[in-house]
């Protein structure tokens, strides 16, 4: 198939102001002229098409799987405090919507009655509740001022990076131990 070259009228506008601004001649102009080529197509079935699809599917190179990245403290904390907003978001939606909903079914959820009931668990039980409670709020928190302080662009290098992160870790853990054992 040989392309013919054709110079459209808007091409042609664009290669006279090229040709004013740069004083090129018309013959340093012609590799500047738009190619266009006729296109052919021809109707294939649709099993055709799907064997061409699975031929160039094959020809894909295929992309690298995480495993040969090598892990590190940014990607885990970076879940982590996603994992937190929504479980924190969660049960204050769970608690609001079992608090409108109580009385229908015959339930109090007052704090009376949440008091009440926790102060009957078992220690180890009430201890366990708590820690459930905080790790998700201190790591939520800290790991937000952690982020609060990067927005001043300090912390930013490699090294901050992963000490800030290790210390919102320990902070975290130390703030739910206290928390849990109040």
């Amino acid at each position: 198939m040989m392309a013919s070259l054709v110079a459209l009228p808007a091409a042609r506008s664009a290669l006279s102001v090229v040709a004013r601004s740069s004083r090129m001649s018309g013959r340093q102009l012609i590799p500047l002229v738009i190619a266009r080529r006729s296109i052919s197509t021809q109707s294939i079935t649709p099993a055709e098409a799907n064997e061409i699809l699975v031929k160039q599917r094959g020809n894909r190179p295929t992309s690298p799987h995480l495993a040969i990245y090598k892990p590190q403290i940014t990607w885990y904390l970076s879940g982590l405090h996603r994992v937190t907003g929504v479980a924190l978001a969660s049960g204050v939606y769970a608690l609001g919507l079992g608090y409108l909903f109580a009385p229908v079914f015959g339930y109090s959820l007052t704090s009376t009655a949440i008091a009440s009931a926790f102060g009957a668990l078992p220690v180890v039980l009430k201890f366990g509740v708590k820690m459930l409670a905080s790790v998700p709020f201190t790591f939520h928190s800290f790991n937000g001022v952690r982020h609060l302080i990067w927005d001043t662009a300090t912390e930013l290098t490699n090294k901050g990076v992963v000490r800030s992160g290790i210390t919102v870790l320990g902070l975290s853990a130390v703030a739910s131990i206290v928390l849990a054992f109040l």
